[in-house]
């Protein structure tokens, strides 16, 4: 129960498969490659895609290829509350929207003010070389496709992992992450009971703003 924190897929260029690897997750969990979006400028303009995006009930929100500092205090509030209120465009009526998503963010070397550093669940990838888009000789050439594919196993094993958490008696990780503590006990919980050990590990690192 709660809220979960925002998930920033970062690397150092483009390129590198972080949009993939948010829609590789949105069709693993939904069946359908995710629609992204961008981030507006004016923090008036971020609270009104809000509600827009939370209008459709969303599973995933993804705030793609983010060009600039990350700061906003409407995206803050979003993501530590299970429901938002505004007023409709264009209306006096206010609408109070249950708010489910997972929230992703894809950006090269983000920085980002610390109302929002604390609330991020850091990714990083590096493939290590200066142009990563020219890579081939993947195992899976079509990843999306394969995981479409595969879904069913996929899937399937995910929920033997919740499983065998379940069965050992759904111990909770002891690491907190401030408004997002629940999703770091039972997450933390899960991927300790599946010998992943380093959950979380570079939550005390710091972070350019």
């Amino acid at each position: 129960h709660g809220p979960a924190p925002l998930h920033l897929v970062a690397a150092p260029t483009e390129g590198t498969g972080k949009t993939l690897l948010a829609d590789v997750a949105h069709v693993l969990a939904v069946g359908r490659s995710v629609d992204p979006t961008t981030l507006p400028r004016r923090e008036e303009e971020v609270r009104k895609k809000i509600t827009a995006l939370l209008l459709g009930g969303p599973s995933m929100v993804l705030l793609d290829n983010i060009d600039r500092a990350l700061d906003s205090g409407s995206l803050a509030a979003v993501l530590t509350r299970d429901r938002w209120a505004d007023r409709l465009l264009g209306q006096s009526t206010v609408v109070h929207l249950p708010n489910h998503a997972v929230w992703v963010a894809t950006a090269n070397n983000p920085t980002m003010s610390r109302e929002l550093a604390r609330r991020c669940c850091r990714i990083r990838l590096d493939s290590g070389v200066e142009r990563p888009w020219l890579r081939d000789g993947f195992r899976h050439p079509d990843l999306v496709a394969w995981v479409r594919d595969e879904r069913a196993r996929l899937v399937s094993a995910a929920l033997t992992l919740i499983r065998g958490w379940l069965a050992d008696g759904a111990p909770l990780c002891s690491i907190s992450l401030g408004s997002f503590s629940a999703w770091a006990h039972v997450v933390g919980g899960i991927l300790a009971a599946s010998g992943v050990t380093a959950f979380l590990a570079d939550k005390n690192d710091p972070v350019e703003s």
